[in-house]
């Protein structure tokens, strides 16, 4: 967010100062005034223009303030304040509203008259209808437009326009220390007298007075005799012991009693509103506050305490040398324009901005092309980066391409060299394929036997093993099997023998045909054969087992059971799928 100085144009002087918001205390970063010559400024109002925007020149020559973003703080006869109560109406719609009900209660013409509002509360009547209270804020365009004109004269750019009242609770109620009952500040300037009451740091009731410290320095450079040089040494009390002191104080007493009890009428009047609560207590700023036994009378008038307070208190000064007198000199002055800085001190209240809406849009305008100008320059930057990124690309893929040519080169020279390698383990790729090939379809007949003595049932054993298979078995119906695999079978029998096979089912790898035999009890209930079958089937390295030749031959008690059986192979029954190749 771009860095804002306030900038309070007064009746005596021009004065800035820039703050920096962060997660502490405000810091407060520069900050300056330039003195005006009388009748430069009136009632808040500029009259001499040129003279302004020199002041405007070199306030920001001497204060070095990092910003020309400006909030310029307004407070005269043509900028008030006034209370309405509306029907209820969405936020949205509060301005529009205002405006429709301001010309009952703001004494400039319409199309002469700058409006914002803020939203104080909302009541309930007795019949349910809903209404909302504002403060509303309103200037005469004559007056708004002399200043808005003037800083943009001086090079500056308006971004807000608020009241003096607004800046003035900002800068001197701690949001830390809000308190629960109203509270008076009153800013006694040169020209103009400043009160508004608070609650909670939400502005109730605003009112100027076109009386002010210069009013005193008249009456008492006229009582006494002297120059307003002279006048204004003896109006702060600087040398108590002056013979003159008696008299400017008798000289200056009219004109303070009269500001006292217009403060003192002022602050009695918002008390007696109805619904209003008695003011707490008043605090004190500005130049004109410094008339010797000023505070003491007000505060006798009023009957509440009353303090002088500064603004620098809630600031971080360690970025600026600024001394003890230098510091006591300037927080009478510098409320105004480091509460245009500030945040407000409530988080419910909308700030006032009397900004005309030509200047709005011009600053839009001029931000707008502004960022054009961003985008703009972004833009080309973007396209430069991207023109050297090609131009470096391309020449790398140049040299990329001379380093491959020189790699092609050197792998031509050597390809002689690796042609014999390729053969050879074309070869053994070659050789190895068909060994696989030939393990995937060749029997291993010592898992086969294996298995075959892991599933027998208990009781029968195998007396003769033939087997066949291995690459070039072909399975087919009535074929028959010769004596071409090894024969021994584990048992109590080692016999061997040929004899014909059943057909292989498709997908077989080979066939065995057995000889069993077993003896049991002629009380067994069971079927050695139907075990046979049930046992072999079992296994995946065999598939459903066919039985012929069956006897059974009785000896006594027991029963002995011979048959043959003929079995086909999976390919689980393969050296390729049980490691042993």
């Amino acid at each position: 967010m771009p860095q804002l100085v306030g900038l309070d144009i007064g009746t005596s002087a021009v004065r800035a100062a820039e703050v920096e918001l962060g997660s502490g205390a405000p810091v407060l970063r520069a900050f300056s005034q330039v003195g005006l010559p009388p009748g430069t400024v009136v009632d808040g109002e500029i009259r001499d223009v040129t003279a302004t925007v020199d002041a405007l020149k070199r306030l920001w020559q001497n204060g070095k303030f990092n910003s020309k973003l400006v909030v310029v703080g307004i407070a005269g006869l043509r900028a008030i304040t006034r209370e309405l109560d509306l029907p209820w109406v969405p936020d949205d719609e509060v301005d529009s509203a205002v405006r429709f009900q301001s010309e009952e209660v703001i004494p400039f013409s319409p199309e002469k008259t700058l409006l914002s509002a803020q939203v104080l509360g909302e009541d309930t009547g007795s019949d349910g209808t809903r209404s909302r209270r504002v403060l509303v804020a309103a200037a005469h365009r004559d007056m708004i437009d002399g200043v808005v004109g003037a800083v943009d004269q001086a090079g500056l750019q308006v971004v807000g326009v608020d009241l003096v009242s607004s800046a003035l609770v900002r800068a001197l109620v701690d949001p830390a220390h809000l308190s629960d009952q109203p509270e008076a500040i009153v800013s006694v300037g040169a020209g103009l007298t400043v009160i508004v009451v608070h609650h909670g740091g939400r502005p109730l009731f605003v009112r100027t007075l076109g009386t002010g410290g210069n009013a005193f320095t008249e009456a008492i450079s006229q009582g006494v005799a002297i120059p307003l040089s002279d006048a204004e040494t003896l109006k702060r009390g600087i040398d108590e012991s002056s013979p003159n002191a008696q008299q400017a104080r008798r000289s200056a007493a009219p004109v303070v009693d009269d500001l006292v009890a217009e403060i003192r009428n002022s602050i009695h009047y918002f008390s007696s509103q109805l619904g209003s609560a008695p003011v707490t207590r008043v605090f004190v700023t500005g130049g004109g506050s410094r008339l010797s036994g000023f505070l003491e009378q007000l505060g006798a008038k009023l009957g509440v305490p009353v303090a002088a307070v500064s603004p620098l208190t809630r600031m971080n000064l360690a970025g600026i040398e600024l001394d003890l007198a230098q510091a006591s000199t300037l927080e009478a002055v510098l409320a105004t324009p480091i509460g245009l800085t500030l945040p407000e001190p409530n988080p419910g209240v909308k700030k006032f901005n009397l900004v005309p809406p030509e200047v709005r849009q011009k600053a839009f305008e001029r931000d707008v092309l502004r960022y054009t100008y961003i985008g703009a320059g972004a833009l080309l930057g973007l396209l430069i980066l991207l023109g050297l990124w090609r131009v470096l690309s391309v020449h790398s893929a140049e040299n990329t391409v001379v380093s491959l040519s020189a790699s092609v080169a050197q792998l031509n020279a050597e390809i002689p060299t690796y042609d014999s390698v390729v053969r050879a383990v074309t070869e053994y790729r070659t050789a190895h394929g068909q060994v696989v090939h030939l393990a995937g379809e060749a029997v291993d007949w010592a898992a086969v036997l294996t298995q075959v003595d892991a599933v027998a049932p208990s009781g029968l054993s195998v007396t003769a093993f033939t087997g066949t298979g291995g690459p070039g078995f072909t399975p087919a119906a009535g074929s028959s099997a010769g004596a071409s695999g090894s024969t021994g079978a584990s048992g109590s029998t080692g016999a061997s023998g040929s004899t014909g096979a059943s057909a292989a089912p498709a997908g077989s790898i080979g066939s065995m045909t057995v000889g069993v035999i077993g003896t049991f009890a002629n009380t067994a209930h069971f079927s050695p054969v139907a075990e046979w079958i049930d046992a072999i089937s079992s296994s995946k390295m065999f598939n459903p087992p066919s039985v012929t030749s069956v006897a059974n031959t009785p000896s006594g008690p027991n029963t002995t059971v011979t048959f043959q059986s003929t079995v086909s192979l999976t390919p689980l029954a393969s050296l390729a799928r049980n490691s042993a190749f």
